[in-house]
């Protein structure tokens, strides 16, 4: 009987410091709140009720680790409780355990047949691992339960617009913002599949309304500068890039476009690749180096088959094979090799590399890949891409890739010759500067290496590794250069060095090289010329988003450069 009492009264007592618990996080008090729960959680012996409420706290902590510890144990004691297996699967999923988050999904649907936010988020956690056709169907079911949810119906929209199903996605996000009209995200993503299908006039007033619901929303602005690049409206879609890249410098997606749209080009460099000596001989000594006789090798970008050719002439007893993505290019590349007597050794596939198969187009997977699919800024011509690919799909295990890594360097670059190409100022005693406002923010030259002067020492920016890494995400850097020499400055200078196999280099560098290369140096020239000092820092904003960098002066002496 004295037992008993006492129990009531620890149950008494316990239930006074729960409440007490619920005071402390009313009142924004949570570390005393945690202190007093874990001294409750020894206690209290899996108390059901001091369970929940850590859990709920050490999520609103950000302690998600936590959290599946003490929901997995509540839901040992209350199985058939749907809001514990929910919660539970929350805190998997903030943790990365998405299989087991779908498990635990799924157990509080079992436990709750029209458990409308579980379908929601196991629709979510669906899209999250690329199963789209799943997160379909939860998303459909969460709004058969509740019809006004907003947020499934545009998150259904983002999963039909994956699985290619357009005019669904549409009338998706239309339902999202008839329910909720000053939904901004949905406008967003309305705007972005009416302009994937081709309804540019459309896109741009619906993104425009995402904008004018949250004023401060950057990747509608990115959106927005996309479609009025797609309308061929340049100069509208680089002001809505640089309105993003006031509220977001650092957004990667804003910077690629806003330096595409203001350097726009087409260049004409295939002849002058092809004439480019020190990098054939470069590819060729690699080549040579690398094949055997039994070598099966596969070129992707066949180009005029130059290096097909050569590979053909490196001691392999197997056929070689190149593929073009350009009908016209595959077809002079076949009469060349036809000329040079390689129309035997070398076949064209007239594909991209992304389409090849293995069975229908090669036999077997290559034993060694090269590629020359990289362009004056290293990253143009979607180099990331075709070697993940490349590697994932058609690379035999243990094969090798030419080139095996690749980095982006700078330097700051001065010269009086070459600040005529990026500076304009006085001419005729007339200033004509404010032309400067409009020249492109990145540019390619053909400039004599005489002509240039380096500032610091050379830089990497970013490297990429093809021959050890799968993956390559994008990146944003913060770089500091010390200046090694005084004077004017004109900007930043960009170029490439690739390690092609071993020891073997091939670097365009804008000084150090034996000619000069086809690959030009890329610069990104500042408003005007800078003087600048021995010993000062200048920091540099490096970004890329896997198919384009760019860079800014954002700092000297760590004073902001605006």
């Amino acid at each position: 009987m004295v037992q008993e009492i006492n129990e009531a009264e620890s149950n008494v007592l316990i239930n006074k410091q729960i409440n007490q618990m619920i005071n402390f996080i009313n009142l924004g008090n949570f570390q005393d709140a945690l202190i007093l729960g874990q001294s409750l959680e020894q206690s209290s012996e899996n108390n059901p009720n001091v369970l929940n409420i850590m859990g709920m706290l050490t999520v609103k902590l950000g302690d998600h680790a936590d959290a599946v510890r003490y929901f997995r144990k509540l839901v040992k004691i209350r199985p058939k409780c749907a809001l514990s297996s929910y919660q539970l699967a929350n805190s998997l999923n903030s943790t990365g355990q998405q299989e087991a988050a779908i498990s635990s999904y799924k157990q509080a649907i079992r436990n709750k047949r029209n458990f409308a936010d579980a379908h929601y988020e196991l629709g979510n956690v669906y899209s999250s691992v690329g199963n789209y056709k799943k997160a379909v169907t939860h998303y459909k079911e969460a709004i058969r339960i509740q019809p006004d949810f907003a947020a499934a119906h545009n998150n259904l929209g983002t999963a039909l617009t994956k699985l290619g199903r357009q005019d669904e996605a549409i009338d998706s996000y239309h339902s999202a913002t008839s329910i909720k009209p000053d939904y901004s995200e949905a406008y967003h993503n309305l705007a972005v599949i009416l302009n994937i299908s081709g309804k540019n006039e459309q896109a741009i007033v619906t993104c425009l309304k995402s904008i004018e619901i949250n004023p401060n929303y950057a990747d509608a602005y990115y959106s927005l500068g996309v479609i009025f690049g797609a309308l061929g409206n340049n100069e509208e879609a680089i002001r809505s890039f640089e309105r993003g890249l006031k509220l977001v410098p650092d957004h990667i997606d804003t910077n690629a476009g806003f330096f595409y749209a203001s350097g726009k080009e087409v260049p004409g460099w295939h002849i002058p690749m092809m004439n480019d000596d020190p990098r054939n001989q470069a590819y060729k000594k690699a080549l040579e180096t690398t094949i055997t006789e039994d070598t099966q090798v596969l070129e992707i970008g066949a180009g005029s088959g130059l290096l097909a050719m050569i590979a053909a002439q490196s001691g392999t007893n197997k056929k070689i094979t190149t593929c073009e993505m350009t009908p016209v290019i595959a077809s002079v590349a076949k009469e060349i090799l036809e000329l040079n007597g390689f129309g035997n050794s070398v076949e064209v596939i007239a594909k991209a590399s992304k389409d090849i198969s293995i069975g229908e187009d090669l036999t077997d997977k290559a034993d060694l890949i090269v590629s020359e699919v990289i362009s004056n800024e290293f990253l143009g011509e979607g180099v990331l891409d075709t070697v993940e690919d490349a590697k994932k799909r058609l690379l035999a295990p243990g094969g090798r890739m030419i080139p095996e890594s690749g980095c982006i360097m700078i330097n700051l670059v001065g010269g009086e010759a070459i600040g005529k190409k990026l500076y304009i100022g006085d001419v005729l005693g007339f200033n004509l500067e404010p032309f400067n406002k409009i020249k492109p923010r990145k540019i390619s030259i053909d400039q004599q290496m005489n002509s240039v002067e380096l500032f610091t020492n050379d830089a990497v920016a970013f490297q990429f590794n093809f021959q050890e890494k799968d993956q390559f995400p994008r990146e944003v850097r913060t770089l500091e250069l010390k200046l090694q020499k005084t004077g004017k400055c004109f900007g930043i200078i960009q170029w490439v060095l690739l390690q092609l196999v071993d020891e073997i280099i091939f670097e365009n560098h804008p000084v150090k090289q034996v000619a000069e290369s086809a690959w030009h140096p890329m610069f990104y020239p500042f408003y005007k010329p800078l003087n600048l000092t021995k010993n000062q820092v200048i920091q540099i904003q490096a970004t890329h988003n896997r198919t384009s960098a760019n860079f800014k002066l954002i700092a000297i002496d760590g004073v902001p450069f605006l």
